[in-house]
């Protein structure tokens, strides 16, 4: 899983990195320690995020996070003004110990855009769990009009 990230964050870094003016896409890692349940663990985490800064900042965001024993799927609405910002939406997880998939929810606090870090505090299965964590997020213009007009290999005439 290491290498995952590593592989997907050298990949971000040849990419065309750019930061829109009033819209972005963002994309990196996240390491989370979780306390509550039966033990302590860390989770390790991709996430994906769209922001829009044109009038109210607002953001949503995708991430696929592993853990020993369980995997989790979750998305949340976010807003925040660079140096501080709240999240929070529903978190599927699936526990292979358990062999049970729980259905929960997540809300965030954190710090800073590109590196930073957050406290998430999560309710799934019964159980709830405090988790610190650190996260560092690339801003990229694959997504993005300007990309596509930029790299237009329209040169090509069919007639």
């Amino acid at each position: 899983m290491k290498k995952l990230f590593f592989c997907i964050f050298f990949f971000l870094l040849l990419t065309h990195v750019q930061a829109q003016n009033g819209q972005t896409w963002m994309f990196g890692p996240m390491v989370h320690v979780n306390f509550g349940g039966e033990k302590t663990s860390v989770s390790y985490a991709l996430e994906f995020s769209y922001w829009n800064y044109r009038s109210f900042p607002y953001s949503f965001d995708f991430a696929f996070e592993l853990e020993k024993g369980k995997m989790r799927i979750y998305s949340e609405a976010q807003t925040g003004v660079g140096f501080a910002g709240i999240a929070a939406g529903p978190v599927l997880e699936y526990s292979s110990i358990a062999q049970k998939l729980n259905l929960g929810f997540q809300g965030s606090v954190w710090g800073n855009y590109f590196w930073g870090f957050d406290m998430r505090v999560r309710n799934v299965g019964g159980e709830t769990y405090f988790s610190p964590g650190t996260y560092l997020k690339l801003p990229t213009a694959i997504f993005t009009s300007e990309f596509y007009e930029n790299n237009n290999s329209s040169g090509w005439d069919w007639d």
